[in-house]
């Protein structure tokens, strides 16, 4: 897994962003969006049903992904903003009218409206949200097979028009502060 820092990655194999650029750094923000998003699905359907169990390994990812204490600290952070998202009726029915076997072009054209007035970190929290509604469709009825396209379409929207903005917020360290939550409650528990 890509070391939180500056896009580096800690294994001496892999690539490091200071040597490759934007486009490297861009490639390990995606990486972590990965990770971040099945995070996020999980602890989310856990939240909404206990008796869901849902692994990194049944969304693409690794069984090693969930001991990540940073990964589940920021997919925290990224609950916490999408609690204040749950009061938007707007988003709400914007995300609630796609249904999980959408085709990819409503799902960007709905990704692109959620973006239309510009990029910050709520509205990049409304994207993990639309992914997991998606998802959480899926499995609940039982079309896992859609859960794999769903990812890559997040991760395509990500890489094409998101992954620069985070870059420049200096990646995926702290949403929370600069969604204005305060200090005491951007602790990871």
């Amino acid at each position: 897994m890509a070391d939180w820092n500056n896009g580096e990655k800690t294994d001496e194999n892999e690539l490091k962003g200071a040597t490759g650029g934007d486009d490297v750094v861009d490639d390990v923000i995606i990486e972590q969006s990965a990770v971040l998003l099945r995070g996020y699905v999980i602890q989310q359907a856990t939240a909404e049903d206990p008796n869901i169990h849902v692994r990194h390994e049944d969304l693409g990812g690794r069984p090693q992904e969930e001991d990540d204490p940073q990964i589940k600290g920021v997919a925290e952070q990224l609950l916490k903003i999408a609690d204040d998202l749950n009061k938007n009726v707007e988003l709400q029915r914007l995300v609630s009218a796609v249904q999980a076997n959408c085709a990819q072009d409503v799902f960007m054209s709905v990704a692109r409206s959620i973006f239309e007035d510009g990029i910050n970190w709520g509205r990049v929290v409304a994207l993990f949200q639309l992914a997991y509604r998606l998802i959480y469709q899926a499995l609940t009825q039982n079309h896992t097979e859609i859960i794999k396209r769903v990812i890559s379409w997040f991760l395509q929207f990500m890489k094409e028009h998101i992954s620069a903005w985070i870059r420049q917020q200096g990646g995926w360290k702290n949403p929370l502060r600069c969604h204005g939550i305060p200090e005491s409650e951007n602790s990871p528990t």
